[in-house]
């Protein structure tokens, strides 16, 4: 009943008023990332509401921190942060935005100063992919997937090869995965999926064969 109690007052809150609150709450314990605000949350339960509270009534915490002020908090000060809040800082981003790819994370970070930019990223990891890997996959259904192999396949006219191994190193679609994570997920062969398709695999397979033969 105490957390629904705290809830409920947090809730007759204006917004202007919870920021006010949130505001001084940072400043007073000199707080420079969500993982520090719940950490002090911990000891100060009843002074704030709960990150879950704050992105349900601002959509995130980054975009909590835009309406209070940007430019008010030491946490843009990246050289500041260790790896792990920077890496957390990011990947909230990415995750709350939907970003799939470096690109897109380059075009929708420009002149938002409230997430490191990717120069800022690349110079303190030697790998981005991990940040990244996993979102195609969680985002894309298994029609959208299909159909934008197929597409691909189209760009790149290979309809006459269908090679699985020239389409590794052509493809640069930004919104597949990889080979390999199309095949897991789908549970097919690289053969089924060119079938699945609509592209007679087969055929194709057996001319080239004919052509080796000759």
């Amino acid at each position: 009943m105490k957390s629904d109690d705290k809830r409920v007052i947090w809730k007759k809150k204006s917004d202007l008023q919870l920021m006010q609150i949130i505001l001084e709450f940072i400043e007073k314990h000199q707080v420079h990332s969500v993982r520090e605000y719940q950490q002090k949350l911990k000891e100060y339960p009843k002074e704030v509401p709960s990150v879950w509270f704050i992105k349900e009534r601002f959509g995130s915490w980054d975009k909590l921190l835009i309406q209070l002020g940007e430019t008010r908090f030491e946490r843009y000060c990246w050289s500041k942060m260790t790896d792990e809040e920077i890496k957390l800082v990011a990947s909230e981003f990415i995750k709350n935005e939907s970003i799939l790819s470096q690109r897109e994370y380059e075009k929708r970070t420009v002149g938002n100063k409230s997430v490191p930019s990717l120069d800022t990223l690349k110079k303190r990891f030697d790998d981005l992919k991990p940040l990244f890997k996993n979102r195609k996959e969680d985002t894309i259904s298994d029609f959208q997937l299909l159909f934008e192999l197929r597409k691909e396949i189209v760009r790149l006219e290979m309809e006459t090869s269908l090679s699985m191994t020239e389409f590794r190193k052509k493809s640069n679609s930004e919104k597949l995965p990889s080979v390999d994570t199309i095949m897991r997920r789908t549970g097919k062969s690289w053969e089924d999926l060119m079938e699945e398709i609509g592209f007679d695999y087969r055929t194709i397979k057996v001319k080239k064969l004919t052509i080796n033969l000759m």
